[in-house]
């Protein structure tokens, strides 16, 4: 009987490290996938972006989401300048997310406010510049006076799209009108350096309702 009794308990011996062993690998385990960063949370977004002209920080909000390495499309040498800019463009993009700006430094007027408020859905402005947003594409265009001594009705307009913005997301509305402020001022103030360029104002461009939603 003593035999038997020992035998029992030697054997509920090893049942009992048995299971202790698998809790530790379990938690073992548990721990490592909790700590594991996700690929998702983390994008690669370089210091400095478009031809060294924005800071990559101020986009990472727009392009956060995406997937996969982020690529970079710079055409006809943006941000251009006063004596050449031929519509120059950067576009970033991840799969599921992108980001674009166009500058076109043309020599035309900007329209009237009042005009664009009664033939668009939405109208944006800030400060002395003035535009529409484009829900359909996630998109804010938008004239900076930028005037010249021959040409005093001179205008920057500058696009600034973003995937997050379309279908007038509040979200991504909000996030691109932060985005769109800091390119202008950016463009108008250091690039192009329009008289009057520091009347725009900080904080993001203002996105509002035009008569042709009603």
């Amino acid at each position: 009987m003593k035999e038997v009794e020992e035998g029992w308990r030697a054997l509920m011996g090893k049942r009992t490290l048995v299971l202790c062993a698998a809790l530790a690998v379990a938690v073992l385990t548990a721990t490592v996938w909790w700590f594991r960063p996700s690929s998702e949370e983390v994008l690669a977004v370089p210091e400095r972006v478009c031809g060294g002209t924005f800071f990559g920080k101020k986009l990472e909000p727009l392009l956060r989401g995406g997937k996969g390495e982020m690529k970079a499309n710079v055409v006809r040498k943006f941000p251009g300048s006063r004596k050449m800019s031929d519509v120059p463009v950067c576009e970033l993009s991840t799969k599921g997310r992108s980001v674009s700006f166009r500058v076109d430094y043309s020599g035309f007027p900007n329209d009237p406010l009042a005009e664009l408020e009664k033939e668009n859905d939405f109208v944006a402005e800030f400060g002395p510049a003035h535009g529409t947003y484009d829900d359909l594409n996630g998109t804010v265009h938008f004239g900076i006076p930028c005037p010249t001594a021959e040409s005093p009705d001179d205008t920057l307009f500058l696009n600034v799209g973003a995937s997050m913005a379309r279908d007038a997301d509040a979200a991504g509305m909000a996030k691109l009108a932060e985005l769109a402020g800091y390119a202008a001022r950016t463009l108008a103030q250091d690039v192009y350096k329009c008289k009057g360029a520091d009347e725009l104002p900080e904080g993001p461009v203002s996105i509002r309702r035009g008569e042709g939603s009603r």
